[in-house]
């Protein structure tokens, strides 16, 4: 395995001894992304079969220091935009059109708009990307969706969309049977759609779907056909959706019967979602044995 698989492989949200921020290689930003974790307690609202986070091992801290937060943020973008991140491994293995910071995500050990000073956080984060000057750099929320109108998390994404923001919202089902299997969350089903559509009324989004093979199976064609009817309904009502991201699993998982698709099953239902769904654009992620 080269050392590039093996930093797209690794996206622990720890780095040296900082508590909330992290950078990675990131195969979706396609270059270096720095990620904001507001939940180190591990705490999530969802339970998806999927996730790579360890819930075993006590959490380092359970507070969110702004403080701290933003002097570990300003670290990683000295050594980002200076380079000498590129010095460090895994970071010595970006290749050179990696080479380059595209965006700052709030990514973490649970939802990040659960973090009572989400809005906060995300001020905190723009004006340390403002006063360095890097206006194309992205701000990128990773959220599953939960809470999108919710008035806190709607004031934070105000500031995010201010300055080159992006919502990257979790839709992994069409029904709320395959929800509930895959993401084993008490928020309801409806919720979610609600809220993805009152989001993309007011922002363009993108929607980022997991697909996997659970207990020997990957999605049904009705569930797959459920899904874009969803999808199908937001943009019917007049919400603007940027593209999708599908993707299956990529890092070890504690559930051993969620397994990634095979490259030619995620490209039959990348066809079925460009069929569904003309002009939407679908970027396809596979599984970690596909990766050149």
């Amino acid at each position: 395995m080269s050392e590039l698989i093996k930093a797209h492989l690794d996206h622990r949200r720890v780095w040296r001894d900082f508590d909330y921020c992290y950078p990675v290689i990131s195969r979706r930003s396609r270059g270096v992304s720095l990620g904001v974790n507001l939940n180190p307690d591990k705490v999530c609202n969802f339970d998806c079969v999927y996730c790579e986070v360890d819930r075993l091992t006590p959490p380092k801290r359970r507070d969110l220091d702004l403080d701290l937060l933003r002097q570990e943020l300003g670290l990683l973008l000295d050594l980002a935009t200076s380079g000498e991140i590129y010095d460090i491994p895994p970071f010595d293995s970006a290749r050179p059109e990696q080479r380059r910071l595209n965006d700052i995500a709030f990514s973490g050990d649970g939802e990040p708009t659960t973090a009572p000073a989400f809005a906060e956080a995300v001020t905190c984060v723009a004006d340390l990307k403002r006063v360095r000057g890097l206006d194309l750099v992205k701000l990128i929320l990773i959220t599953d969706s939960s809470r999108l109108q919710a008035p806190d998390v709607v004031r934070g994404l105000e500031v995010l969309m201010a300055n080159h923001g992006e919502v990257w919202a979790k839709l992994d089902a069409g029904t709320e049977a395959y929800y509930r299997e895959i993401c084993r969350s008490q928020v309801p089903f409806t919720r979610i759609l609600d809220n993805l559509l009152a989001t993309a009324r007011r922002w363009p989004i993108l929607i980022q779907t997991l697909f996997l093979s659970w207990k020997g199976r990957g999605p049904s064609a009705e569930e797959v056909g459920a899904y874009c009817g969803r999808l199908e309904t937001i943009l019917a009502q007049g919400g603007k959706l940027q593209a999708i991201q599908l993707y299956t699993v990529a890092r070890p998982t504690p559930e051993p019967e969620a397994r990634p698709l095979p490259r030619l099953e995620m490209d039959a239902l990348a066809a079925s979602l460009r069929s569904r769904l003309p002009g939407l654009p679908v970027e396809v992620y596979y599984g970690p044995e596909e990766w050149a």
